[in-house]
């Protein structure tokens, strides 16, 4: 062929040139030239070239195709990579079994690893985070701590800032607990706040309109959220308007900011301005040392220390206000909480809002990193135990010129890749169950995929270390083996190597059986707390918060027609009101009480509760001594009941000494009538608090029904409209007692759910590689069966041979992990001053159970290898 030939012609052979092995090159043209003649001939020029690019396309196949000529490198690569698949596909059963507990020990570790970032991450997005500390206040009595308060003492911040050069800065900020209408409309608040004018100085919270320096400045001026901004004013520009306080009290709203981020330990749907609080209440709310109820935050200065600089808080104290102290017997102490740890390490009285806690995120991390690990040793142990079958593998490899780090490298790229298969699957897992665990761990709307490219850098990290840690013994190992031995047959399993394996199967049933354990332990407890008798009735009480009023007056017209109306309600049972109900702490908490021949010194705090004269039969609190409150003995507004925990904090010994004695509070005189039997206010998990019961006729906080359950949804839509029968458009905001008093056991509740999940997912991963390790050994061991079946050893004696070892070392991690559990227990346990004992049934039934779920993933491949034919298993022999 010549460049005369047609232009179609030309171009197959150069395609056939770039396409072809050289050396094929010649015969194929020789062939299609000829025949191309031949057509021409035949069938005319025009169409013997067509049948030529027909003809030529028909060698677009691999056997005619160029060789690529690999580097060392891609020549190495593409061995390893054969290898690997050859092994996989040839071991499915094995390399499935990898795959899959690898991925669920991934993706648990991921979810593990996002929740512990989300707890560990709070206030993060402050730019002056590591300088900011919350001033938290304990108060002592007799030298005894009797309130930690996360709001304390008010003029904590201010008496540092003058003290100490170290305080650069400070801000106050109180609780308002009032509402707010704008053109006669109630709105909800979560969290209204008086805050000092820096505020926005100090924090990192944008205002998306005004000046930070100048939003909180001077009195009246109130600041909205973005999001209450939107719910009151739409889409109008709300800076400029006024809202009313309390029905009575215009704010202009100078600027709004950006909602707070989820992960801040802070959420305030409006600030108002502090000095509006200090004009309204008192100047001493700035410099108070025994007004608590104020979060006080410092900003030191850069560099430092902030130990060292704490270590001077208790002679400031002493010189300002010891000798006031000592007078009452009393202690105050100030603990600097740096800003980013308030989430997880503080849980005092007057929170912002729920906080979370240290050591269960830290228990939940290394529970994620059990689960991981069970995964990769599964990887070592089926490995190294298949090493048997590799054994002629390796040897040849050797015998064939192959170094050690070749056979390392070969083994360490199966690692590399059975873990990408591993992480992609888990990838797929944790994309399709996040949703469910967001919400399983009950922070659904607080927190989504970790945005911090620390966290994916340390995720990657992990993946590298996991294949570390699963590829190189293992390739350690088979690398290791003697070339000679092996063909010759001679080659046998390291006993030090069994010892490791055996080692790393104890530790994964370590792992379970503590995980298991804490799981048994964690419900126990719950249980037990929740069948407590509380000493206080709280089934079928609705409680509904009361509104707020410019003054008691209005209080007083409206509470007795709501009243009448509840009485008239035939699905109402029985109503009171008070200041605070069960659930949660009495907020009012008053020091300085004392019996009235008593002197200062010996004075002390107790919680307060004001409540009316149904408060004791509603909840049923059971009076031991002197008499309930009842307006028919008149005066009751002088009259206290203690309860038994108070009266002994009196001094008394017998109950009935502390009836009719006076005690002196706070300047006024009160009689006790009445000792009431102690009742879990709180909760089980807190010990008796020292109350007292002041008379209140309409006391400012809850109102409490007791209704009919039969038919809930008419009986609140009754109450509803009594409700606006009596205050008209104010908010009718309630909620159901005992779902109120169940939310403190939320946290534990949720702890223990976690800890169940993952426990359960450590045995499935442990159970999975117990199930590989036990198939292969089994298998291994089917004609020593066969012999014994011969010998006449009976079914029941193989079956024990072959689950033996098993149990046993199922048996020593259990004894290795009763004591680790023990201790762990011991130590979450003593966070609750009523709590189960830890006897030998906590210990003895996940035992029983982790020995079941043992035995019952060996069993079928050791029956089905107890049932072979010994005809089949020895006829090679």
């Amino acid at each position: 062929m010549h460049r005369k030939d047609p232009w179609i012609v030309q171009k197959a052979n150069k395609f056939l040139e770039r396409f072809c092995e050289p050396y094929l090159l010649e015969s194929i043209q020789g062939d299609l030239e000829e025949r191309y003649y031949e057509n021409q001939s035949l069938k005319g020029k025009r169409i013997a070239k067509w049948i030529y690019l027909f003809q030529s396309l028909g060698f677009l196949r691999s056997r005619f195709k160029k060789r690529k000529k690999y580097s060392n490198f891609e020549a190495m690569f593409k061995n390893y990579f054969t290898a690997t698949i050859r092994n996989l596909t040839k071991n499915k059963f094995y390399a499935s079994i990898n795959i899959f507990g690898l991925a669920i020990g991934m993706a648990a570790g991921f979810m593990i690893l996002q929740y512990v970032y989300h707890e560990l991450t709070y206030d993060d997005f402050h730019e002056n985070k590591e300088n900011i500390y919350r001033v938290q206040t304990n108060r002592y009595n007799a030298g005894e701590l009797t309130t930690q308060w996360a709001a304390g003492a008010a003029g904590a911040g201010y008496h540092l800032h003058e003290n100490f050069p170290e305080v650069v800065d400070f801000v106050n900020l109180h609780g308002s607990g009032v509402g707010i209408s704008y053109e006669n409309k109630y709105f909800e608040l979560e969290s209204p706040y008086y805050a000092r004018e820096n505020f926005f100085q100090v924090f990192s919270i944008p205002l998306i309109q005004g000046v930070d320096s100048l939003v909180l400045k001077g009195l009246y001026k109130v600041v909205l959220s973005e999001s209450l901004a939107k719910k009151i004013f739409g889409d109008e520009n709300p800076v400029g308007k006024t809202i009313l306080q309390n029905d009575h009290r215009d704010f202009l709203v100078t600027g709004v900011y950006k909602d707070f981020p989820k992960r801040s330990h802070m959420n305030f749907d409006l600030l108002y301005s502090f000095d509006t609080y200090i004009a309204l209440s008192s100047e001493e709310a700035r410099t108070e040392w025994n007004w608590d109820g104020f979060l006080n935050y410092v900003v030191l200065q850069d560099g430092t220390d902030p130990e060292e600089f704490s270590s001077k808080f208790d002679q400031m104290i002493q010189e300002k206000v010891g000798e006031e102290m000592e007078q009452f017997n009393a202690g105050i102490e100030f603990v600097l909480q740096p800003l980013t740890k308030i989430h997880l390490i503080s849980n005092y009285r007057a929170e912002i809002k729920p906080t979370g806690d240290e050591t269960t995120t830290y228990f939940l991390l290394i529970i994620g990193m059990f689960v991981l690990f069970i995964a990769w040793i599964n990887y070592i142990n089926l490995t190294t135990a298949r090493s048997l079958s590799r054994a002629k593998e390796v040897g040849i490899r050797k015998v064939m010129g192959s170094y050690r780090s070749h056979l390392i490298g070969q083994f360490m790229f199966e690692s590399f890749f059975i873990n990408l298969i591993a992480f992609s699957l888990a990838a797929l897992i944790v994309f399709l169950v996040f949703p469910a665990f967001n919400n399983f761990v009950g922070n659904s709307s607080a927190y989504s995929w970790p945005d911090a490219p620390f966290f994916w850098i340390g995720l990657t990290a992990i993946f590298f270390l996991g294949i570390l840690l699963s590829g190189f013994y293992p390739a350690f190992v088979l690398s290791n083996f003697k070339p000679i031995a092996v063909l010759k047959g001679r080659f046998a399993a390291s006993s030090s190597g069994n010892i490791l394996r055996k080692s790393l199967v104890t530790f994964q049933f370590l792992a379970s059986v503590v995980l298991i354990t804490g799981t048994f332990a964690v419900y126990k407890q719950m249980d037990y707390l929740q069948a407590q008798d509380l000493g206080v009735n709280i089934d079928q009480n609705m409680i509904i918060r009361s509104p707020n009023f410019r003054s008691d007056s209005v209080r007083n017209i409206k509470d007795p027609i709501f009243k009448n109306r509840l009485s008239n309600n035939s699905s109402i049972k029985g109503q009171t009101r008070s200041t605070a109900v069960p659930g949660r702490s009495a907020d009012w908490n008053a020091g300085g009480i004392r019996l009235i021949t008593q002197t200062d010194a010996e004075s002390n705090q107790y919680r307060v509760l004001g409540a009316d004269d149904q408060f004791m039969d509603f909840y049923g609190l059971e009076v031991i001594a002197g008499r309930k409150f009842d307006q028919s003995f008149g005066a009751e507004h002088e009259n206290v009941l203690f309860n038994e925990e108070a009266v002994a904090k009196l001094g008394f010994r017998e109950i009935e000494e502390a009836l009719n004695k006076k005690i002196f509070f706070w300047g006024d005189t009160f009689n006790i009538v009445g000792v009431v039997k102690n009742y879990r206010h709180e909760s089980p998990k807190q010990a008796y608090d020292a109350m007292i019961f002041r008379y209140m006729e309409t006391p400012n906080g809850y109102y409490s029904v007791n209704i009919n359950t039969e038919n809930m949804r008419e009986s609140v839509d009754q109450i509803q409209a009594d409700w606006e029968a009596a205050f008209g458009n104010k908010i009718f905001d309630f909620f159901f007692l005992d779902d109120y008093y169940n939310e403190q056991y939320e946290s534990e509740v949720k702890f223990g759910s976690i800890f169940g999940l993952f426990a359960v997912l450590a045995i499935l991963v442990a159970c999975l590689g117990l199930f590989g390790l036990a198939s292969f050994i089994t298998s291994l061991r089917s004609k020593e069966v066969g012999v014994r079946k011969v010998l006449g050893a009976s079914m029941q004696q193989l079956l024990v041979l072959l689950t033996g070892d098993f149990v046993k070392l199922v048996a020593i991690s259990i004894l290795i992990a009763a004591p680790i559990s023990w201790w762990l227990l011991q130590n979450w346990l003593d966070s609750f001053d009523n709590r189960i004992s830890l006897g030998v049934m906590v210990f003895a039934i996940p035992a029983i159970t982790i020995i079941l779920i043992a035995v019952v993933t060996v069993a079928f491949h050791t029956f089905k290898t107890a049932r072979l034919n010994p005809a089949d298993t020895l006829h090679d022999e």
